[in-house]
């Protein structure tokens, strides 16, 4: 297995049908499970009678800071062969493969621990648009490179007509600029290779298009960090730099308000900056999960006009979009993505190419439209698709859309920005094991496999390569996708994985198909990162929300998160044991129901404090405990409200095979009948009720025991009469959730 080789739980296409999100084995980290104390009585006490600061029921802390309110060079250039259309082409000096950087190991020092603290871009380097042209027959000895041709630039040249060649390397010193008065496209049947400088910055609305027509996907090797003349692509290498500076569009913008099948005018719920007529533009989904096709219904259309906030477009909207209305500050329309870039690097249709940067040199790459890029390979198995057997396919290893492979902190400071990947068989943003990389305003969209993403474990036993320091920043994942679908286990938008300081802020999931365990933003198991995570919002995701399936040695803070309309749950949450708060946060009309609570504690407890849970009438339970397969601490919902909901605000359902619930509910509001004990469940270890507005507190048993019953429950409950303490009011969230893309410049500009 090679160093860019996934992990076998990332591969879809080689997991069996029906496989489950709780796999059979058990990590060798895990601890048997720990004795358990009886509960404290006067800790108890302690903590009910006080209300912000709560002492635990083992005698550890179990509403911490949510509680509290914390949150926290110059030689003449040749053509130096001709061959066969993606052959010929030299690159290097060691007969074809770009090596390793040379101080790509020493850069990565700190970065492998994440110890180096992020950086400022340093000023972006100035194009030079002089040189000796392109189209200058004498510049290349009589002779112009044809489609055939291994290009080889070792000095200044500026690409001021169209061209076609066999591959090309631009050598240290040596640089290829494209004219930024005109519209150009460079196409390349084999590699294009940098290590000097490749610059497409176009002025105004000209097109700069590298294109690579005639990629076979079949040749492809992957892995590793060499070039490899079968994988067909644009490689930086070297200390090669990078500049894809498009013009500067705002990414998305929601709708103002309802849009109708048939509509041709949009109203923005901002003005866009940028936008042309003939931009196009993908329009997601919003509508409820009772709807068929809810979370593939997207229009594909173009913009007519712009005037302000209005879009005028050139064909009426085939499904209707709702504005949705989930209570807590968010009131939102449907996404239209802009996917339209002034600068492009693109395979076709029928075979995909890549961008695989190892250079230690920063890339600039804004702006830009990366399109049937991620190549994919059949495998031996086949499936019955819409159009009769078709194989089973899996991603070529390291030929991912815009990929930086092992750069360590050679890429800190890197800014992708209004960067959109579309079209793609594989992952479209990977930051592999290279870190302070900054995304801001991206888009992926109709992408295969994780859209954000970097190289998982090995196994279940190995923990993944850290990526410290990354930020996502106002970044859409739109229509993440795998073929067949139930293969698609665990898919996600954005995969948070291993890593310090990362940052996930005001970013949108939308659209992710996938089976079990799919999601729009997952913790993955094996791959813990701690993530600033704030303001974003899953919608339409054909499973989950966020799912977490995660044995956490760190303490995880989720604020401010809103999720509606998804196939599965708002949050699923397990897997075995780990402390997280959820604060602040909206889950609306999601058809499994708000929360779906696998994992009890590890040391602290998990909290859900001042959330709004409104089921909408399509779930029969706003929050629903699922089998623990290890016995830890308890888990606390606080402060929130649940309504909507058909049967029950909580369900115990712990199965009697696993470890019994154990769980606080206090200070919550409910829109009905409060609690509902699942007669197939075990007895649980602990609940514990205290109403809103009230002081006393209910111990929660199977029915049949010893107290009053409770029929709506089925249940008993007793009243812990020296229990009682002090209630503290609802917290109901007011998002703020932001209606357009952070605002987007060119480099330098």
């Amino acid at each position: 297995m090679g160093i860019d080789e996934e992990p076998d739980a990332a591969r879809p296409a080689a997991r069996p049908r029906g496989a489950h999100r709780r796999a059979k084995h058990r990590r060798a980290d895990i601890p048997p499970e720990p004795p358990r104390t009886p509960v404290a009585r006067r800790a108890l006490l302690r903590w009910l009678a006080v209300g912000t600061a709560f002492a635990a029921i083992s005698g550890e802390e179990v509403l911490r800071r949510s509680l509290t309110g914390e949150t926290r060079l110059v030689t003449p250039a040749a053509v130096v062969g001709s061959g066969p259309p993606g052959e010929g082409a030299p690159m290097g000096q060691d007969g074809g493969h770009g090596a390793a950087p040379p101080d790509a190991t020493a850069a990565q020092g700190t970065g492998a621990t994440g110890t180096g603290p992020p950086e400022q871009p340093a000023p972006a380097p100035t194009v030079d648009q002089g040189g000796r042209r392109w189209s200058d027959r004498a510049g290349w000895g009589g002779s112009p490179p044809g489609p055939r041709s291994a290009v080889r630039i070792t000095d200044k040249v500026l690409l001021d007509t169209d061209a076609e060649v066999g591959s090309l390397l631009v050598e240290p010193g040596g640089s290829l600029t494209f004219a930024a008065d005109r519209t150009l496209t460079l196409a390349a049947a084999g590699n294009v290779e940098i290590r000097g400088t490749l610059a497409l910055a176009p002025d105004g609305d000209r097109v700069h298009t590298l294109r690579f027509p005639a990629v076979d996907e079949k040749r492809f090797q992957g892995d590793g960090m060499k070039v490899v003349d079968t994988d067909v692509g644009l490689w930086v290498t070297g200390a090669g730099y990078l500049r894809l500076d498009g013009a500067a569009k705002t990414a998305w913008v929601r709708a103002e308000r309802e849009l109708r099948a048939g509509d041709t005018v949009v109203n923005l719920a901002a003005p866009p900056a940028g936008w042309l007529p003939g931009d196009e533009l993908a329009v997601t989904p919003t509508g409820p999960p009772d709807q068929d096709g809810f979370a593939a219904a997207y229009d594909l259309v173009t913009v007519r006009s712009v005037s302000g906030t209005t879009v005028t477009l050139n064909t009426p909207l085939k499904y209707p979009h709702p504005r949705v209305a989930a209570g807590g500050g968010v009131t939102v329309g449907a996404e239209l993505l802009n996917l339209t870039r002034t600068v492009r690097v693109e395979g076709s249709a029928k075979g995909r190419a890549h961008v695989h940067l190892t250079s230690t040199r920063r890339a600039d790459v804004r702006h830009t439209a990366l399109r049937w890029v991620g190549p994919r390979a059949d495998t031996k198995e086949t499936w019955r698709g819409p159009d009769g057997t078709a194989p089973v396919t899996a991603p070529v290893l390291g030929r991912y859309g815009l990929h930086f492979h092992r750069l360590g902190d050679a890429t800190r400071g890197t800014v992708v920005e209004g960067v959109v990947v579309r079209d793609a068989g594989s992952h479209a943003f990977v930051p592999h094991a290279s870190h302070g990389i900054t995304f801001r305003s991206c888009v992926s969209h109709e992408t295969w496999e994780d859209a954000y993403w970097w190289d998982g474990p090995l196994d279940t036993r190995t923990p993944q390569q850290p990526s410290d320091d990354i930020v996502y920043e106002s970044c859409v994942a739109s229509r993440t996708l795998l073929e067949p679908n139930p293969r698609a286990y665990r898919l996600t938008g954005f995969n948070l994985g291993a890593g310090t300081g990362g940052k996930a802020v005001d970013c949108v999931a939308v659209g992710v198909q996938g089976a079990t365990g799919a999601s729009g933003f997952e913790w993955p198991e094996n791959s813990e990162g701690v993530w600033t995570f704030q303001r974003c919002l899953a919608h339409n995701n054909l499973q989950d929300g966020i799912f977490v399936w995660l044995n956490a040695q760190r303490h995880h803070v989720v604020t401010e998160f809103a999720a509606y309309h998804n196939g599965g749950w708002g949050i699923e949450h397990g897997a075995y044991l780990n402390d997280f708060d959820y604060t602040a946060s909206v889950l609306y009309g999601n058809a499994g129901g708000g929360v779906a609570l696998h994992a009890l504690g590890r040391d602290r407890g998990s909290n859900f404090d001042g959330l709004l849970i409104d089921a909408a009438g399509r779930s029969d339970f706003a929050v629903s405990t699922a089998r623990h397969e290890l016995a830890g601490e308890s888990v606390t919902f606080s402060r929130s409200r649940f309504t909507g909901y058909r049967r029950a605000g909580i369900a115990f359902r712990a199965g009697a095979d696993g470890k019994p619930d154990d769980v606080l509910v206090l200070d919550c509001e409910f829109g009905g009948n409060e609690l509902w004990l699942d007669p197939e469940a075990g007895a649980p270890r602990n609940i514990l009720l205290r109403r809103a507005g009230t002081t006393e507190v209910l111990q929660v048993r199977r029915a049949g025991e010893e107290g009053t019953d409770r029929p709506q429950w089925n249940a008993v409950a007793a009243s812990v009469p020296t229990l009682a303490g002090q209630s503290r009011p609802v917290q109901v969230p007011e998002l703020r959730l932001k209606d357009a893309a952070a605002p987007t410049g060119r480099v330098g500009r």
